[in-house]
């Protein structure tokens, strides 16, 4: 896709790319309610391997092309291992992320919680809008830790958790939920694929929720 770039700012090759509140492609950073859009390929008209320098320039002199994919980048706090495949990866700037969501959130440990009858749908609201770091456990001591994407999903935007048919966790099974809640400070780049033998990362910037409602 095509994004105009902001005014006074350069957008480099194989970077990741945001929009800001006026549309406009920036470099990511470690910022709230960013829109992170992808990979800098390349200057719109442009040719291969032309960085996108609109520094001076005014908003949309030039514009960029960014694509959606997996593609690596570094940890920049050695936030992300084997632990955190198939969570959230949240911008730091243009070529690292974190697990972080960089905000100053309130922590809640092993708060109780009921799923539903089985013949009612199998969510649950955690109380709050905007978490992360979401773990379910049996019981309030830590007890047997259920594995997101096999046996719940979470959509951390509405704070809410539904279980996966088939997974570990019962209908109508009280549960134990540790979580952080807080408006982040970091915008989500991706869901986390895999980790390079390089201490780098890949991100699916197509997947940027893990939650399947």
């Amino acid at each position: 896709m095509v994004y105009p770039v902001e005014a006074n700012t350069n957008v480099y090759l194989g970077s990741i790319v945001a929009l800001n509140a006026n549309g406009n492609a920036t470099p990511a950073s470690s910022g709230a309610n960013l829109k992170l859009i992808g990979r800098a390929e390349m200057v719109y008209g442009g040719i291969p391997g032309q960085d996108a320098l609109n520094n001076p320039g005014a908003a949309a002199a030039i514009s960029i092309v960014a694509r959606r994919g997996v593609f690596m980048y570094a940890v920049n706090d050695a936030s992300i291992a084997a632990a955190q495949v198939g969570q959230m990866a949240f911008a730091v700037d243009d070529n690292s992320v974190s697990a972080s969501d960089g905000s100053g959130a309130t922590a809640v440990v092993a708060q109780s919680t009921t799923f539903p009858a089985s013949a009612s749908a199998q969510i649950v609201s955690l109380g709050h809008e905007a978490v992360a770091k979401v773990k379910i456990h049996s019981t309030s001591g830590g007890g047997t830790v259920y594995v997101e994407g096999t046996d719940y999903v979470v959509d951390y935007q509405a704070g809410l958790a539904m279980l996966i048919a088939g997974g570990a966790i019962a209908a109508a099974a009280t549960v134990f939920v540790d979580y952080n809640w807080g408006a982040p400070t970091r915008s989500v780049a991706g869901r986390i694929t895999g980790l390079d033998p390089s201490g780098q990362v890949w991100v699916d910037f197509w997947h940027q929720s893990v939650a399947a409602f």
